[in-house]
């Protein structure tokens, strides 16, 4: 294989690894389940490569957005790149500098997404204009706490993580939708030679400008069944998550996903376009390295 020159490389992987953020429920590529000792096996688990750059493709079946009573199929094949550097990091953790890295605390960027959804195929915002692909990215403050929660564990089976995201719009040049805050704490449940289950909770809050684009309607597109509604910030959803990563080889990882979310005690609750309190989705990822040093990362 021809090897790329590094500097190529970092680059390539840090403008490839926001691709996938656009995938709503797939944030959880964690990196820290990865590298967490299993717990029915003492073999030790095979090392990440220090860089890969392959496809991602995601099958879900999830809401429209938070309150929809309309759920979709969602496929994507994306192109995808991490960097297990010990300073430059772009994985499923973050993008950008490790700029803190301690037992008990990190300090990075990280990203989430949602898929958009077209006002022509969800009946409650038929004639309003359609929710774009969007992508949130931002400082994060990780707290690890799985030593706390059990002496002598990992500290990084249990983690807390508290970023502030800017939201854009893939759909319409990358416009600026807002802001979100997230906080999220996760648990490493069980892990073997090549699985890890990993449950989390978060609650996801959103500013005026993001929760309007959700919840709000404006004036012109108010009907008898759907009044203007003019959103507030505040808390958009409650959720649940879990998710099944299986490590089929060092570069080829499988992951299987849930989540469930309410929307009860929400800022935008009483807004017509909430349809349902409570909803779920499901999905599986496949992520595969096509390309890959012979290097091992630095977990």
């Amino acid at each position: 294989m021809n090897r790329i020159p590094t500097p190529i490389v970092r680059t390539l992987a840090a403008a490839a690894a926001l691709t996938t953020l656009l995938v709503a429920g797939v944030q959880a590529q964690d990196t820290a389940a990865d590298a967490l000792p299993s717990t029915d096996s003492a073999k030790p688990k095979e090392p990440l490569p220090l860089w890969e750059i392959g496809l991602v493709g995601i099958a879900a079946y999830q809401p429209a957005y938070p309150g929809s009573d309309q759920d979709f199929a969602r496929l994507r094949v994306l192109p995808f790149g991490i960097y297990r550097g010990s300073l430059i990091r772009a994985d499923g953790n973050g993008i950008g500098l490790r700029a803190l890295h301690t037992p008990r605390f990190e300090w990075d960027l990280s990203g989430s997404g949602a898929f958009g959804s077209s006002a022509n195929s969800v009946h409650a915002r038929e004639g309003m204009p359609s929710i774009g692909t969007l992508i949130e990215i931002g400082p994060a403050l990780k707290v690890n706490l799985g030593d706390l929660v059990n002496a002598g564990s990992d500290p990084h089976r249990t983690q807390l993580e508290i970023p502030v995201r800017a939201v854009f719009d893939v759909s319409n040049s990358f416009a600026h939708r807002g802001w979100t805050f997230e906080p999220r704490l996760s648990h490493t449940a069980w892990t073997g030679e090549r699985f890890a289950l990993v449950v989390s909770a978060s609650a996801l809050f959103g500013d005026r400008t993001l929760n309007h684009l959700y919840y709000g309607v404006d004036a012109p597109y108010a009907t008898p069944d759907r009044p203007a509604y003019d959103a507030s910030a505040g808390l958009v959803a409650s959720r649940l998550s879990a998710s099944l990563r299986h490590r089929i080889g060092p570069t080829l990882r499988l992951q299987y996903f849930a989540q469930v979310e309410t929307v009860r005690g929400a800022a935008n609750e009483a807004s017509p376009l909430v349809r349902s309190k409570q909803d779920a989705g499901i999905g599986v990822s496949l992520i595969w390295g096509a390309w890959h040093s012979s290097e091992s990362g630095v977990e």
